[in-house]
């Protein structure tokens, strides 16, 4: 297979997720910075891809920073003003304190293993002020039984064919997304996207031994308190000692 230019393939997952209501995703989130009683907040956005959420909430906020492991994506993010990082969000670089801190679009179920989950976690608390927040949404089972069927597609973007196949393990709690793209002279692109679906309380466990806590959380968009049955769940974390 034949690797074709990123910014082609960048436009087909925008097409792909083209039902997704950033502005009201970023209102959410802004909604959930407003617990920190600070003004003018520094923030920093996980896994921000190609800064979609940042580029709407940067004005909302007095300094944006984003970060994520894919150079190609961070490159489609243009000249907007915010600092762009290229990094491991289990080994964030950061010297410096942040206020808000965040990661959506399950970011975190690409962590595969409880240790790396932890990682974040530590990683985030070493660069995240002691007042502030550290909040994200997580995909949980119920989630992937529901909607891995309707990802199963395929169809055409401009010149551009692509196939999705979705699936889920429920003995190894892997969800696969695996996603080729054909170009008009036949040659093809697979990327292949593995998940962790984490049990609802294996998140609980997981925060329980590091410097975080649990103060909400949510069923995701809402301000309704998640459970077991939950299909995606916004989790609030604050410090434990941060008043001590």
């Amino acid at each position: 297979m034949q690797v074709k230019p990123y910014t082609a393939l960048a436009a087909i997952y925008s097409h792909l997720m083209r039902s997704i209501d950033y502005s009201g995703w970023a209102d959410y989130i802004f909604e959930i910075s407003s617990e920190i009683k600070n003004e003018n907040l520094t923030v920093l956005e996980l896994a921000g891809g190609e800064g979609t959420l940042s580029k709407i909430l940067n004005n909302r906020f007095d300094r944006m920073f984003i970060c994520d492991l894919s150079p190609e994506m961070l490159r489609q993010i243009g000249n907007t003003a915010f600092p762009r990082v290229c990094c491991d969000m289990s080994f964030l670089p950061f010297k410096r304190k942040f206020d808000f801190v965040f990661s959506t679009f399950d970011s975190v179920n690409y962590l595969l293993t409880k240790e790396r989950f932890v990682s974040m976690i530590k990683s985030v608390s070493d660069c995240l002020c002691d007042d502030g927040i550290f909040t994200f949404d997580a995909s949980l089972e119920k989630n992937s039984l529901r909607y891995q069927r309707y990802l199963n597609r395929k169809g055409t973007f401009g010149n551009i064919k692509y196939l999705q196949k979705s699936r889920y393990n429920e003995k190894t709690h892997i969800h696969l997304n695996q996603f080729e793209f054909t170009f008009p002279d036949g040659t093809s692109v697979m990327e292949i996207h593995k998940q962790k679906i984490y049990s609802f309380e294996d998140y609980f466990r997981f925060i329980d031994g590091t410097d975080f806590y649990v103060q909400k959380c949510l069923v995701a968009f809402t301000q309704k308190d998640a459970d077991t049955n939950t299909e995606r769940a916004q989790f609030i974390l604050k410090k434990r000692y941060a008043y001590i």
